[in-house]
């Protein structure tokens, strides 16, 4: 039988309540993070990043 994890949340810092303590909920920020998916940003630029030379970049979705 499978148990349900529905309830189930990772904290993964303790400040993970300011987020929704310091927003609104009807920031344009807010609204831009729920709806669009950014996943394509990383594969798209990968060409662009030298992973062997030079000091690690900052992630080109955090970037968008």
């Amino acid at each position: 039988m499978l148990k349900d994890h529905s309830q189930l949340q990772l904290s993964l810092s303790p400040y993970q309540g300011l987020y929704d303590a310091i927003i609104p909920e009807d920031h344009l920020l807010r609204r831009i993070k729920e709806n669009i998916d950014f996943s394509f940003v990383n594969p798209m630029l990968r060409k662009q990043y030298c992973e062997n030379f030079g000091r690690p970049a900052k992630e080109p979705e955090m970037m968008f």
